[in-house]
């Protein structure tokens, strides 16, 4: 359970969790951490780091909304799921644990429903793990705070967008900081 640890970029993946058409118009503050994880994709993308996106029954909820699928390209997987949590469903289960990733950071919906779940079971199955609350939401704030708090009480780490990628980036001198420093002005 201890959250004081330090994400190293070789060790290290993204998982977008859920941010489909129809879900993410009922969330709060949907345009704000749209943007926050537009942003953590681009950094992640600078930093030739793994991203993973996943999608709660496409065929009601809609695909991954446009904005993100433009910034990840035609060559983006997207993993489709009934579970709520990422671990939940066999497929997904199969290819997190076959990347040999030990640090994962969560943004996406629903932060007190699947982001909440697949946090406890990467937890329980040896992981650490950062939810980034600027890019996290819930329909209602009382969901969001409570997921947080829940999250932190298990052993993930609070985060936001900044302070991970500059961890990642760990020093000015590293050539990607020009590129990251832009980014997050």
């Amino acid at each position: 359970m201890d959250r004081n640890f330090k994400f190293h970029k070789d060790q290290t993946a993204l998982l977008i969790v859920d941010v489909q058409d129809k879900l993410i118009a009922l969330e709060d503050r949907s345009a704000e951490v749209l943007g926050a994880i537009q942003k953590v994709i681009k950094g992640f993308q600078i930093l030739s780091l793994p991203i993973v996106v996943t999608e709660q029954y496409p065929e009601g909820l809609g695909q991954t909304v446009s904005g993100i699928k433009s910034l990840l390209g035609p060559n983006q997987t997207y993993l489709t799921k009934t579970a709520f949590s990422c671990l939940g469903d066999f497929n997904i289960n199969s290819a997190l644990q076959a990347m040999e990733i030990k640090q994962w950071i969560l943004v996406g919906i629903e932060a007190h429903v699947c982001i909440l779940q697949t946090a406890k079971d990467l937890i329980a199955s040896g992981k650490q793990v950062a939810v980034l609350n600027d890019a996290i939401t819930s329909r209602s704030i009382y969901d969001f705070s409570t997921a947080i708090a829940e999250m932190r009480d298990i052993g993930v780490r609070i985060s936001s967008v900044e302070t991970i990628l500059f961890e990642l980036l760990q020093d000015s001198l590293s050539p990607e900081f020009k590129k990251i420093s832009q980014l997050l002005k």
